[in-house]
């Protein structure tokens, strides 16, 4: 099973819309950091605890080297230890990483550390059966339609209407 390492925005969303599950049922080994766990507000901490009672999420620590890492790749400062935990986690586990923030996933790409986003997330779980295009659909749209970045970024906003088209065609 694929290590996928998560960051706090992936959460979020996906709890906003009542994904989890769907999510949780993908063939992934979903993981994330001590600090990006800290994130998250109590009540979406509760909610994701199910998940690791039942073996599909694990808490990791963030890992010592972050801080190495920013300097050794020139990184911006506006990334932060939460998210180069997630990084680091992704390039120790030699998995991928699952992130909504642009600057995070430009970094990563840029050296090599796999990522995808919240429309490939979609993807698989339309994929997969795990959500009906309606549904998937139903929820991208009020992810995109509450979310005033995902909505004024044009690129990504049309990634998200050609993905619908897809599954729609």
């Amino acid at each position: 099973m694929k290590v996928a390492v998560t960051d706090a925005c992936i959460f979020i969303d996906l709890l906003d819309v009542d994904a989890c599950t769907a999510f949780f049922n993908l063939e992934l080994e979903v993981v994330t950091s001590r600090q990006i766990w800290l994130e998250l507000e109590e009540e979406q901490r509760n909610i994701l605890k199910k998940w690791i009672d039942k073996d599909r999420l694990s808490i990791k620590p963030g890992g010592q080297n972050v801080l190495k890492i920013r300097e050794e790749h020139k990184l911006s400062v506006s990334l932060s230890i939460a998210d180069l935990t997630a990084w680091a986690l992704a390039s120790d586990e030699n998995g991928i990483l699952l992130t909504s923030d642009g600057t995070l996933r430009k970094a990563a790409k840029a050296n090599n550390v796999k990522t995808h986003g919240l429309l490939w997330i979609f993807d698989q779980i339309v994929k997969n059966k795990l959500l009906t295009v309606d549904e998937a659909s139903t929820k991208l749209e009020f992810i995109f339609d509450q979310n005033i970045i995902y909505k004024s970024d044009q690129k990504l906003y049309d990634a998200y209407e050609a993905l619908v088209i897809k599954w729609q065609g």
